[in-house]
């Protein structure tokens, strides 16, 4: 399992549900394999278009213990209050920017036992959960934020890239 980069194709695409009554993979296998890339590239969440894989997964999660899987997830419903934060991807390096997302969150989804869960949630892992749910509609945080603001972070990171590269 590999990690893929923008401007890669496949970041683009919606990806297809996944039939909970015939699931053709090991859940807890997958779970394993993509949380580990995750932590490996120091992520605190991985989707399923990250990887190649056409399927409505992502995981989120701090550690090998704390984690979670979310397969078909959806957002039932937002708050109208926003928030602005730093958010950053693995499939992007070292571009961060702030982007707007609803403060709180309630959401559903397969958990890696088949079983529906359905959470509220709010700050940090609101954010990541969003951040996760676009990549699996083919949306990036590139389009949540303004092409100046774009450009902006992406000449930042190419600074550090060179700056890493000297030393």
């Amino acid at each position: 399992m590999d990690l893929i980069y923008y401007p890669n194709e496949f970041l683009e695409k919606k990806l297809d549900t996944v039939d909970i009554t015939s699931v053709d993979f090991d859940t807890y296998d997958l779970q394993k394999q993509m949380v580990e890339l995750m932590l490996e590239h120091n992520g605190i969440g991985l989707s399923a278009s990250q990887v190649g894989l056409n399927k409505q997964i992502f995981v989120m999660g701090n550690s090998a213990e704390n984690n979670s899987i979310c397969i078909n997830p959806q957002i039932l419903q937002h708050t109208q209050d926003t928030v602005m934060d730093i958010e950053g991807c693995l499939s992007f390096p070292n571009i961060f920017v702030q982007v707007k997302r609803p403060k709180e969150i309630l959401v559903q989804y397969f958990d890696e036992n088949l079983e529906q869960k359905r959470q509220h949630l709010t700050g940090y892992s609101a954010k990541c959960f969003l951040h996760e749910y676009d990549h699996l509609q083919g949306i990036t945080f590139k389009d949540r934020v303004s092409i100046l603001k774009w450009k902006i972070a992406a000449k930042k990171a190419a600074k550090k890239r060179y700056s890493d590269a000297r030393h």
